[in-house]
């Protein structure tokens, strides 16, 4: 079961629970690459589809291969939920090693 990142915001004593609305129509990105970076004011995350490389000899430089790949998309996260997010992360990664990586050996 997927870990959900949940925030809770109180405003002028409301509280505010997020939830993940899983009935919308919204299409799932495959990604196999993803490139972290940050500013000064949140951190990114590029996910692209990396595809096999179909090249030839002449595009070999150095033992060296440019291989341009799609950005499937980028998301810019705030500092905030970064700790949350790599709890999540890391608990989603300690469950797949636990439940799912023995039963493929």
């Amino acid at each position: 079961m997927a870990n959900k990142i949940k925030a809770i915001k109180k405003d002028r004593g409301i509280v505010m629970k997020l939830m993940p609305n899983e009935d919308l129509d919204i299409n799932r990105e495959y990604a196999n690459y993803v490139e972290v970076s940050q500013t000064p004011y949140d951190f990114s995350l590029k996910f692209c589809d990396a595809t096999p490389f179909h090249g030839n000899k002449e595009q070999i430089k150095n033992n060296s291969i440019e291989h341009p790949i799609p950005v499937v998309i980028e998301i810019a996260i705030p500092f905030q939920i970064v700790p949350g997010l790599i709890n999540a992360l890391r608990s989603q990664w300690n469950d797949y090693n636990k439940n799912i990586k023995k039963i493929e050996k």
